[in-house]
């Protein structure tokens, strides 16, 4: 993929692995919000609702956190969801200050959706490598986040 922009990078930066790595980070973005755009979800969304899916109903502070979001951001994207019929939102019986989170049965089906549009924008992205160089990468960027390679 092979843009303008490309041929304007610094060979000083390009030394730099996180400069790479922000810049394909930037080109995942672009792509995958393209994909999510008929859908009417964004990347962020998916966070989200993969996060619900895979923890269960959870308290709107333990999302932001866990998905390393800040909280009024959250807010904003949870109106839209909710509003989607994709999330629901009730206050905590325990603590009234506090809202719980719960996935719908759309949200649910928009989580899985959204998985299958990501795979080929991930494909693109790293289409010049082989399938091997790719899981390899892969198994390197979880190894740096201190994350166990996926089983």
């Amino acid at each position: 993929m092979t843009t303008p922009a490309n041929s304007q990078r610094l060979d000083a930066l390009l030394r730099w692995p996180t400069y790479a790595m922000g810049q394909l980070h930037r080109q995942a973005l672009r792509l995958i919000d393209d994909a999510l755009a008929p859908e009417g979800l964004s990347l962020r969304d998916y966070y989200v609702l993969v996060c619900l899916a895979e923890e269960g109903e959870m308290a709107q502070q333990q999302v932001a956190d866990r998905l390393g979001m800040d909280r009024s951001d959250l807010v904003k994207l949870l109106d839209r969801l909710e509003d989607a019929g994709k999330v629901t939102r009730r206050r905590d019986t325990n603590d009234r200050r506090r809202h719980v989170l719960a996935l719908t049965q759309k949200g649910q089906d928009a989580a899985t959706r959204t998985a299958e549009l990501c795979r080929p924008a991930t494909e693109q992205l790293l289409g010049r490598l082989s399938e091997q160089e790719q899981q390899t990468l892969h198994t390197l960027l979880l190894k740096a986040l201190g994350e166990a390679p996926p089983a």
